[in-house]
């Protein structure tokens, strides 16, 4: 059995901002620092180890690994950094407010129900309206995160470790959670520094719980 710890990054400025941050990046606020250090300490006293760790290789999900292994049991755990765990990429979008985007969004797609208040099972079905508009080239849809999902989720389940922190971003744990679900279920907020587990057994993934900060 391979338990995985999906762990969303720290709070960044374009979180405090309420832009769209995809795979650009900006700085954890010291918050984001200290929740991730928090987190760390949180694993340890709940007895929680790791035996491998895995980050997006985008530098807020990187730091935040850091730090919350600096605190955990673990500390000189090293960080395996890929891409496989990034955040969806927005193309053209990345930087906007989040509201105006997802707007778009619902306008190119005909979803009233697609906008900047949508929950993420909207919003996931709405990222190829994005990728229509996108003029960059670099925009995904659920499709092709749904690919680099199921890429690492299939290098956890055969690394042969029982339990594995990755670090990641919101919509990203989302995508999975649809994934593994069967796109039947209902989306929760993934709050920055939460926690979603995932259980790797007899040959499927099981969904634990998701975004949770504390009972881990």
């Amino acid at each position: 059995m391979t338990t995985i710890y999906l762990v969303r990054h720290g709070r960044t400025l374009f979180n405090l901002l309420n832009k769209v941050q995809g795979i650009s990046d900006t700085p954890l606020l010291k918050e984001g620092e200290r929740k991730a250090e928090e987190l760390g300490e949180r694993f340890k006293q709940e007895g929680i180890t790791f035996d491998a760790a895995y980050s997006s290789d985008l530098s807020r999900a990187v730091k935040t690994a850091h730090l919350l292994l600096s605190h955990s049991a673990n500390p000189d755990l090293p960080v395996i950094e890929t891409a496989d765990l990034r955040e969806t990429s927005f193309g053209m979008f990345e930087g906007e407010p989040n509201d105006d985007v997802w707007a778009r969004a619902g306008e190119e797609s005909g979803n009233p129900e697609l906008n900047g208040g949508a929950p993420d099972e909207i919003r996931i079905e709405g990222l190829s309206a994005l990728k229509r508009l996108d003029t960059t080239g670099y925009g995904e849809s659920y499709e092709d995160v749904r690919d680099r999902l199921e890429h690492i989720l299939d290098r956890l389940a055969s690394s042969g470790k029982t339990s594995i922190l990755a670090v990641s971003h919101g919509m990203f744990i989302n995508c999975a959670v649809y994934t593994l679900a069967k796109q039947r279920k209902h989306l929760p907020p993934i709050p920055n520094t939460s926690v979603t587990k995932l259980i790797y057994k007899d040959g499927r993934f099981e969904i634990a719980y998701v975004g949770r900060t504390e009972d881990l």
